[in-house]
């Protein structure tokens, strides 16, 4: 990314065609997940894996109708009127004498029909008070966390400064956990075509997050161009090729660098698949920016990543501005003018005109799918440690695919940045709830279809274009992003694993699990829906809290701490107001 630039929104049902490769995006996983997914990356979370947009996996999120499979389409398990019903037996996967799956005021707990039925002990589940039921109804049947099946370990969650602002004036809100900070541990920065990091005031931000972050600080960069001479274009901004007969010294300069400032990991090069290149629709300004084919990426790394790895530190590569370049060779598009993204490298795939046949060379390695290439080269897929992405224009992650490691990640990924820029979808300036529910379905997409371990966002504050690039607007107004993104990077610690879900979401509804080595279980809830719903959550595999506590990000909340609800028996009902995202702790 540069000081602004483009980027696009891909149509969901194109990216589970691949170009050049058995296993482009989402292919061989499923359309919702993967194989055994209904909606998630291996269960049923109601994840956008495969690259789509859906949730829930089908457009009812399979469980039954739009509001939950618990009884009539109003999701009540019952009557409009709330008496007991002849077959609902509380709600599909529901309790019987809770009545779960009923509306607040009527909820019943069986399916159409009157008398005693078996809606709930003696008919009680219809009761005028809605015994069980929760405003706009409940899922079709409890979802489980799975406390014993991990996933990845969660790295952290970050921000970048590179041409960005001093941060040392909102630090606590950044990388404190106090009040409505974010709990922030990582910070992403820049070298310039000098060696030298880009912004004169870095070595303050530095000690900010050190000083906010603590032991969980983590300091990574990356490198936009090298020198101009030892370009194809003989100039740093508007692409161009690193020319072999740099690559030892500029390798060198990147490994100096990295380690004389303490670096945890180094990106060898940001954005690999995108050239700057001008102002007019896709493009947006001009900076540094370098390309690689997914040959040179191969032959680069081996050099590069040899040099950073004698230096101790990270390797990160190939970081494409697009998350489906990493898995295809297709590109994004058409963005919100019906405009497709610039294809520097010219493959010629867009999931809206052509996904079969793209350009020969770049099949040949001459285009993008950088893992691909670099998986099959054994040397260069050692040479690095770290597979970094970035979720511009598709604005969802891509599933590890099947032909590589079997479907397993054997290289942590790392989403580095990512943003709402101009020409794109949530390009803003908009600072509401739709847009912060928006952005928290990115990160969803990135750790639980993705499997990332680590998730970044752009600036602080936006500048220069007045778009969504920052957590704040040009203007320095506050957004609800802000807070979504903490409803993750808050509660979600450095350390924390993953874990899976299985059980039937309902359609709107995105859910991940968490749990850390000291027993606590985090579950973040999006709700994208306009009402309410209601999903009683099972939590398995190890011991469950006695309370969870709900902290909410609404149109009038920011990370707002709610009243604790109890766990029994090992579940508890996870309310989820209309338009939320929340978050769910306890331990």
């Amino acid at each position: 990314m540069g000081n602004t630039r483009f980027r696009s929104v891909i149509l969901a049902s194109a990216l589970l065609w691949g170009c050049s490769s058995s296993s482009g995006p989402g292919q061989n996983t499923g359309t919702g997940g993967s194989s055994t997914g209904s909606g998630g990356s291996t269960n049923a979370t109601g994840g956008t894996s495969g690259g789509l947009t859906g949730s829930g996996g089908s457009s009812s999120g399979n469980g039954g109708s739009n509001t939950g499979s618990g009884g009539a389409s109003s999701g009540s398990g019952g009557t409009a009127t709330g008496n007991g019903g002849s077959t609902g037996n509380g709600g599909s996967g529901g309790n019987a004498g809770s009545g779960s799956g009923g509306h607040t005021t009527t909820g019943s707990g069986g399916s159409a029909g009157s008398g005693t039925g078996s809606g709930g002990n003696s008919g009680s589940a219809g009761s005028g008070t809605g015994s069980g039921g929760s405003a706009g109804g409940s899922s079709g049947g409890a979802v489980t966390v799975q406390l014993a099946q991990t996933e990845q370990t969660i790295q952290g969650f970050g921000i970048n400064d590179n041409w960005g602002q001093d941060l040392t004036s909102v630090a606590s809100q950044l990388f404190s956990t106090s009040g409505t900070g974010l709990g922030l541990s990582i910070l992403r920065t820049g070298m310039s075509d000098s060696g030298s990091f880009y912004n004169s005031f870095e070595s303050k931000n530095i000690s900010a997050l050190k000083s906010g972050a603590g032991s969980s600080a983590k300091l990574i960069g990356s490198v936009w161009s090298p020198p101009a001479n030892c370009k194809t274009n003989n100039n740093v901004n508007d692409g161009g090729h690193v020319m072999s007969s740099c690559y030892t010294s500029w390798a060198n300069t990147i490994a100096n660098f990295a380690s004389s400032n303490g670096f945890y990991a180094m990106s060898i090069g940001n954005e690999p698949d995108f050239a700057s290149c001008g102002n007019s629709d896709p493009c947006n300004g001009d900076y540094p920016t370098t390309l690689f084919t997914a040959n040179e990426l191969v032959a680069w790394v081996k050099v590069a990543g040899a040099a950073l790895k004698a230096k101790n530190v990270k390797v990160i590569a190939p970081e494409a501005s697009e998350w489906l370049h990493t898995w295809s060779n297709v590109s994004a598009g058409p963005d919100a003018a019906g405009k497709e993204s610039s294809d520097p490298l010219k493959c010629g795939c867009f999931p809206d005109k052509n996904t079969t046949s793209c350009a020969s060379t770049c099949s040949t390695g001459g285009g993008y799918d950088y893992g691909h290439f670099l998986a099959k080269d054994t040397a260069a897929w050692a040479a690095f440690d770290i597979l970094g992405v970035h979720e511009y224009d598709s604005q969802v992650a891509m599933p590890w695919p099947a032909d590589v490691n079997g479907g397993k990640p054997d290289h942590e990924v790392w989403q580095t940045e990512m943003s709402g820029v101009k020409w794109w979808p949530e390009q803003g300036p908009s600072s509401d709830i739709n847009n912060g529910v928006a952005v928290a379905g990115w990160i969803h997409s990135a750790l639980v279809d993705g499997q990332a371990s680590a998730w970044l966002w752009w600036w602080w504050q936006a500048y220069n274009t007045d778009d969504n690039e920052g957590l704040l607007l040009k203007s320095g107004t506050d957004t609800k992003r802000h807070y979504t993104f903490g409803n993750y990077s808050k509660f979600v610690r450095p350390g924390y694993k993953r874990v899976d879900i299985t059980g039937t979401v309902p359609a709107g509804v995105l859910l991940s699990a968490y749990t850390g080595s000291d027993g606590t279980v985090v579950v973040v809830a999006i709700n994208k829906n306009s009402s309410a719903v209601t999903v009683p959550i099972s939590i398995a595999g190890g011991t469950a809290p006695a309370m969870m506590t709900p902290n909410v990000t609404s149109s009038t909340d920011n990370l707002a701490a709610k009243t604790a609800v109890a766990v029994s028996g090992g579940s508890f009902m996870a309310s989820l107001a209309a338009t939320t995202v929340t978050t769910f702790v306890g331990k």
